[in-house]
């Protein structure tokens, strides 16, 4: 399954942790939209699902970093998102 993380403001958190609940809805439908875009996602070669991470200053500041086993993946996951 693929990896998905995310960072405010230079913390790590966990949408299920979040007190403010549109905090919490908006990390998670940001989940769900990656899974559901690159979720089935799979190296040929290496068979590693890529690994996502959601960072930014604030939520309405957050951008996407892709990394995986090779550049080969990462390339077809940071397609398919974008």
């Amino acid at each position: 399954m693929i990896g998905i993380s995310f960072e405010i403001n230079g913390k790590k958190v966990n949408p299920n942790n979040i007190g403010d609940a549109l905090e919490n809805a908006m990390l998670q439908q940001i989940g769900e939209s990656i899974k559901k875009s690159i979720g089935s996602l799979r190296c040929n070669e290496h068979n590693q699902t890529p690994k996502v991470l959601v960072k930014g200053k604030s939520l309405d500041k957050l951008s996407i970093e892709v990394s995986g086993c090779c550049d080969d993946i990462i390339k077809k996951a940071t397609d398919k998102l974008n």
